[in-house]
């Protein structure tokens, strides 16, 4: 999210439009920055779930708030810039 709109925001006011890889590698990059955040977050929201002896319903909440909710934010957010800096708008007649 981070390291994509970045670079979106950057090839947008230069009016360049980057190559397929060009736009979509930042992508990579940060969802390999949020996997590495949330497995380090694993083990303590486990910690803390067994701790508070969660029922399932209210653990799979948790973790879903914790683990895949930010996530999924991420992967859109930077979707969304990747596509936005590839963007070429039509020419109207």
């Amino acid at each position: 999210m981070i390291i994509s709109r970045l670079l979106a925001r950057k090839r947008i006011a230069r009016g360049e439009r980057p190559s397929f890889k060009a736009a979509w590698l930042p992508v990579a990059g940060d969802i390999i920055v949020i996997a590495i955040l949330l497995a380090m977050l694993w083990q303590p929201a486990l910690t803390f779930i067994y701790v508070m002896e969660f029922s399932l319903p209210l653990t799979i909440l948790v973790l879903m708030l914790v683990i895949y909710a930010p996530l999924q934010i991420v992967i859109i957010v930077s979707t969304i810039w990747a596509v936005r800096s590839r963007w070429e708008e039509k020419e109207t007649k």
